[in-house]
């Protein structure tokens, strides 16, 4: 996987700001959908510890699964695919 392929966006939403890390084109309403099922999931309720392993995380929002990795507010989408 080649890092310079992704990018960082910013996104302010309900209250916080997330810094959505993709090499792939997303919908606010993907990335909003997609905050929102893993704060229910707990994603961001830890706190950042570098030594700890990566926080690996699936969800299904708007007929896409989303793998993710999420350290603090940082959310770097490593997969989406169609689930239709």
């Amino acid at each position: 996987m080649d890092m310079d392929e992704f990018d960082v966006y910013p996104i302010y939403h309900n209250g916080r700001v997330y810094n959505i890390i993709t090499s792939m084109d997303l919908t606010f309403r993907e990335v909003r959908g997609m905050i929102d099922a893993l704060a229910d999931l707990g994603a961001f309720s830890a706190g950042v510890d570098p030594q700890e392993p990566p926080n690996l995380f699936t969800c299904v929002v708007e007929g896409f699964l989303f793998e993710v990795d999420v350290q603090g507010f940082d959310v770097m989408v490593y997969r989406r695919e169609s689930v239709r």
